[in-house]
């Protein structure tokens, strides 16, 4: 069985989280505990995000921060 977000929720997620990293550099975790949504999920949005050319992340010890790219236009 395959979950599937329906898209206004989708648009709505990548909404929230394009809007919080245009404002500062966050880690996973710190991202998932902004919009109240589980760290693997968050995770995903991110890499998805990332592989669309919106996000930019980079390694802070451990950890990745992201940000995004001047690219992108916020919307």
């Amino acid at each position: 069985m395959c979950l599937q977000v329906k898209p206004n929720i989708r648009n709505d997620f990548e909404k929230r989280i394009l809007d919080l990293l245009s404002k500062k550099l966050l880690s996973v975790s710190q991202v998932a505990r902004e919009i109240g949504m589980r760290r693997d999920v968050t995770a995903g949005y991110l890499e998805a995000l990332k592989n669309q050319g919106k996000l930019d992340f980079f390694k802070v010890g451990r950890s990745y921060v992201y940000k995004t790219t001047k690219r992108w236009k916020n919307d």
